[in-house]
């Protein structure tokens, strides 16, 4: 998982800096899948009642790198109908935010789950997981039911969706503080091709100190300053 977080650090100054143009926009390149990923089927009954917008898709964190710098980061994706483009080649995206409840949830699974991600099957049900909060409309997160459900009875399936439900029961509950600053990626494609699969990307937030931290902090600068009175030449 150390991939994971190291990579979403850089996110935070690039997207500052290449995100806050006028058009507030950014370019980048799809670097393929962060692992071989677990194979799922899902279907999404708001674009066809039946037909799966993902068969046997290799499903886990995506690597990515910015154009301008070359900095890599990962992302999920959120808008699974669609493809990733080329490997190696640049697209432009709109920087945007998510709201609403969508923003809470969302916040919620990161918070609880993001920094734990560490095989293919926590990605592949972290990545479902995502799909439930983003894709569902019935109003009951349910990765085995709804409007966007995993499909397959194989045990890879059966694993990958009980972890999910896992991660989707912490995010639900959750209530504490946020810990990633979450960033959305639109794609709109162009005249040509259909857009490419919009993005999340996570970017952890600085911690701030509990009370009790600020206290040891202040008695022991306080300690070395006796200290360092006691050395004084007299």
């Amino acid at each position: 998982m150390k991939s994971i977080v190291a990579a979403s650090l850089l996110t935070a100054g690039v997207l500052a800096s290449q995100g806050a143009s006028a058009a507030n926009t950014v370019n980048i390149i799809w670097a393929g899948l962060d692992q071989a990923g677990t194979k799922l089927t899902t279907i999404d009954s708001t674009i066809n009642p039946t037909v799966p917008v993902t068969d046997g898709y290799a499903t886990s964190a995506l690597n990515y790198s910015y154009a301008a710098s070359g900095e890599s980061f990962i992302a999920f994706c959120i808008e699974p109908n669609e493809g990733n483009g080329r490997k190696g080649r640049e697209y432009t995206y709109n920087v945007s935010s998510f709201t609403g409840a969508q923003a809470h949830n969302l916040q919620g699974l990161f918070s609880t789950s993001y920094a734990s991600l560490a095989t293919y099957n926590d990605k592949a049900a972290f990545q479902l997981a995502v799909w439930e909060l983003v894709r569902e409309t019935s109003g009951s997160f349910n990765v085995s039911g709804g409007s966007f459900y995993t499909l397959g009875d194989d045990v890879a399936t059966a694993a990958v969706a009980a972890k999910a439900t896992s991660f989707l029961a912490q995010a639900l509950s959750y209530n504490g503080a946020a810990k990633y600053t979450l960033t959305k990626l639109t794609n709109l494609g162009d005249d040509v091709t259909l857009g490419k699969q919009d993005l999340i990307v996570a970017t952890p937030l600085a911690a701030v100190p509990e009370p009790e931290s600020y206290a040891l902090f202040l008695a022991g600068l306080g300690a070395i300053g006796m200290i360092a009175r006691r050395r004084m030449p007299r």
